[in-house]
């Protein structure tokens, strides 16, 4: 467990790897009244089983969590992890998360994947549009996948000055680029 304020700024991001179509949502949603039957219910969930998604509104998953985070949760910064300078600063709001995509909470958990709603004031960018589409609950990951981080103006500049060190350390150093990583 650990908590925004004790994660490195140069880490605070969450990585989205894809987004779900209608189709998918519905099928998740699904997924999540069979899984929760006996589970007891909050207010998560009923938020969650009853959403339909609207035109300013995009579900996308996310990976290992950089740290616990409450929800609803402001963001100001959307960017490609290939390239940080590729960014789009809009405000956001992550409004609601489905821990590992099967159980809603009113926080993201560190270390864990989440599927996550995220709402903007009018419409969706298109660069959320360039991550892979699951049509349905299991997708057929794309080797050539796009990534997005997910974070807020503060702490950007130290997240793209680690990812572009690291992009250099790979293609010096390949696999072993970790080792000569001296963060």
């Amino acid at each position: 467990m650990q908590s925004e304020q004790q994660c490195k700024p140069s880490a605070r991001f969450l990585i989205a790897d894809e987004y779900f179509s209608d189709n998918a949502i519905v099928q998740l949603q699904s997924d999540t009244v069979k899984r929760c039957e006996t589970r007891e219910k909050n207010i998560a969930y009923e938020q969650y089983i009853r959403w339909k998604p609207q035109t300013n509104e995009i579900a996308v998953f996310t990976l290992y969590a950089y740290a616990d985070l409450q929800v609803p949760k402001k963001f100001d910064i959307i960017f490609s992890l290939d390239n940080p300078d590729q960014f789009i600063k809009i405000d956001f709001e992550l409004t609601q998360c489905v821990y590992e995509g099967w159980y809603p909470m009113n926080a993201i958990v560190d270390g864990h994947k989440h599927l996550c709603v995220l709402s903007f004031d009018k419409s969706v960018p298109d660069m959320l549009f360039t991550l892979q589409r699951a049509e349905s609950r299991f997708p057929i990951y794309s080797p050539d996948r796009k990534f997005l981080g997910l974070c807020n103006s503060p702490d950007f500049t130290e997240i793209a000055d680690r990812i572009k060190k690291n992009i250099v350390l790979k293609r010096t150093y390949g696999k072993e680029w970790y080792k000569y990583d001296k963060d």
